[in-house]
């Protein structure tokens, strides 16, 4: 068993499709590996400092909704972009069964975000490609630059 728990951070690109199938490639054989695909929220989408444009709170006048309201609108944004994850993947995953998860997590970054969840979930590796949608130009994007910078979790960046 080379690695037990492998994630990948996925945003849609072609980068992160690559990085995908390589994790997947690197989890097939071990059943005892297990893969979890990861889209991250940036926190300011949840209308954290945009309340009242265009983020998930839109419309919502400052300093309106207590604590368990905001909680169930991060929850409901997070749910709503794992749908659209698993939906984009399609059976991507299927010959993986149960080893394999799709989840949505917020930070105040992406990067933290998937920093955070690869060392509370234990991942050994980060498989991630190396630019994703944000990006234009530059060896590295700066969700993977950051993650590089954040993380003492092993990070293999894919093209």
């Amino acid at each position: 068993m080379m690695f037990r728990h492998v994630m990948v951070p996925y945003d849609g690109s072609d980068h992160a499709k690559n990085a995908l199938n390589y994790a997947k490639d690197l989890v097939a054989g071990d059943a005892d590996a297990k893969l979890s695909v990861v889209h991250a929220v940036p926190s300011s989408y949840m209308g954290v400092d945009r309340m009242g444009t265009d983020g998930a709170l839109d419309g919502v006048p400052y300093g309106m909704l207590d604590y368990e309201e905001y909680q169930g609108v991060v929850k409901r944004v997070l749910d709503e972009a794992q749908k659209r994850v698993v939906e984009d993947l399609g059976d991507a995953l299927a010959d993986l069964g149960d080893r394999a998860q799709v989840e949505a997590v917020a930070g105040a970054s992406p990067a933290d975000a998937l920093s955070r969840y690869a060392e509370e979930h234990d991942c050994d590796l980060i498989v991630m490609g190396r630019r994703g949608l944000g990006a234009i130009r530059g060896m590295l994007g700066s969700v993977s630059f950051g993650v590089l910078r954040a993380t003492d979790v092993p990070v293999l960046t894919v093209k």
